[in-house]
């Protein structure tokens, strides 16, 4: 057997610890909501699977700021599972278990029903049978209303990246040693090919080779699996549906959620008119030229009532993140370029999001968005997407202390802050 690679993954090296907010449960719980559906709610007790937790950076902060709840990660690379129970143990974390199996031995064990299933990073670099396990875990293992969250590379963005990929997979399959010395043979012949003038007329791939930039421990797992493949979003969610009864329900990025503030504004009112929903997800995808999607399904989704819908909006709280910059941010990132807001607005709302957490029903009765609800949201996603501010509850005082857990991961080389009263961690920079 092959030391470099399992079922065609690689498997030689770690995957590198990265943390995703998108994946914590009130964030998700407030996209659903926001989105009009009903969701569990992370005050109560629940559960919650990652599958390919790799070290478990996402379910340790989960474990961390959620004490009341339950969490479980699977993942079949030994050595993830042993970092991840060792990170455990040393943080003192009772409610989260790691489970060394692939996706087929755990559906085999499992006998537990979920209100969360995540899966990052992992679903198009699989193969079918692999995917196939993912699709028959979620149809046994969320519970009704349940979300599940599910990352992968997409078209038409990804297909940048085709020429890239294929070049290094062939190098690492003629290659006898190591995974980086091949990628590192990859990534040399690929800047030589630049600079040849190779993709002089292919400027997209000339552009995707900043992707290279990226650490090698990332990069193998991108690049050398045997499985890559880019998906379409409407077979994603047309298997989901028929194979799980699962729905799609939006983005786990609120800003794609709003076209707005997600289509450039020339094609809005092309997707506005087209009534196919499947043809619209696709156009969207088009739009934004996708490179990756993070969508949000749930069985047996339950809309709100319009009043009800209404009501929740104006409960939902929101604080600002702790270490964020001191001067006004008035431009935002997003996939279709550069969105300008109004610098003193944002400075307003992050000063007093900064003194106390602020409903959404009190913003609402602001000058600058009185009577414009649709306005405030497009704020607070895009201050959410920029990591200045957070939906928000008081969790138990039984939280794990910060300090810990920083100076715990510091040593890692992670640079995280906990935020307890938000259910997440903020990236350091």
């Amino acid at each position: 057997m092959s030391t470099k690679k399992q079922q065609g993954y690689v498997v030689e090296e770690s995957y590198p610890r990265f943390f995703y907010p998108q994946m914590t449960p009130l964030w998700l719980t407030t996209v659903v909501n926001c989105l009009g559906f009903i969701a569990p709610r992370p005050q109560d007790q629940f559960a919650y699977l990652e599958l390919g937790c790799a070290t478990g950076t996402n379910l340790l902060v989960c474990a961390a700021t959620y004490p009341h709840a339950n969490f479980v990660g699977v993942d079949f690379n030994p050595s993830h599972i042993q970092a991840a129970q060792q990170a455990a143990l040393a943080l003192g974390l009772s409610n989260v278990q790691f489970i060394h199996a692939d996706f087929a031995e755990f559906l085999a064990i499992n006998n537990q029903q979920f209100d969360f299933i995540v899966n990052h990073g992992t679903y198009s670099w699989i193969g079918k049978p692999q995917q196939q396990q993912i699709t028959n875990i979620v149809a046994t293992a969320l519970k009704p209303q349940g979300i599940f969250y599910l990352h992968y590379m997409c078209y038409p963005g990804s297909a940048d990246l085709s020429t890239i990929q294929k070049l290094c997979l062939m190098v690492d399959q003629a290659y006898t040693g190591s995974s980086v010395e091949s990628l590192n043979i990859a990534k040399n012949l690929c800047f030589d090919l630049q600079a040849a003038g190779a993709f002089v007329h292919h400027a997209q791939v000339d552009a995707a080779l900043k992707t290279l930039q990226h650490s090698d421990a990332y990069l193998m797992h991108e690049f050398l699996t045997e499985h890559w493949q880019p998906l379409y979003s409407v077979d994603v969610h047309h298997a989901f549906y028929q194979q799980a009864n699962l729905s799609y329900v939006g983005s786990a990025d609120p800003c794609n959620n709003v076209e707005t503030i997600s289509i450039p504004a020339r094609l809005q009112s092309l997707i506005k008119t087209t009534k196919d929903p499947a043809l619209k997800e696709y156009l969207k995808d088009i739009a934004r030229h996708a490179k990756q999607r993070i969508d949000v399904f749930q069985r047996q989704p339950q809309a709100y009532s319009s009043q009800q819908h209404l009501e929740q909006l104006q409960n939902i709280q929101f604080k600002i993140l702790p270490n964020i910059p001191h001067t006004a941010l008035s431009v935002f990132h997003t996939p279709i370029g550069a969105i300008q807001a109004d610098a003193n607005l944002m400075q307003k709302i992050c000063a007093a999001l900064a003194k106390r957490a602020y409903a959404f029903a009190e913003l609402l009765q602001w000058p600058e968005f009185k009577g414009q609800p649709l306005f405030l949201l497009e704020t607070l996603f895009l201050l959410m997407n920029a990591q200045y501010v957070h939906p928000y509850f008081q969790l138990s005082t039984d939280a794990m202390n910060p300090d810990h857990f920083e100076t715990y991961f510091a040593a890692q080389g992670l640079h995280l802050k906990l935020v307890p009263e938000c259910g997440t961690a903020k990236p350091l920079s």
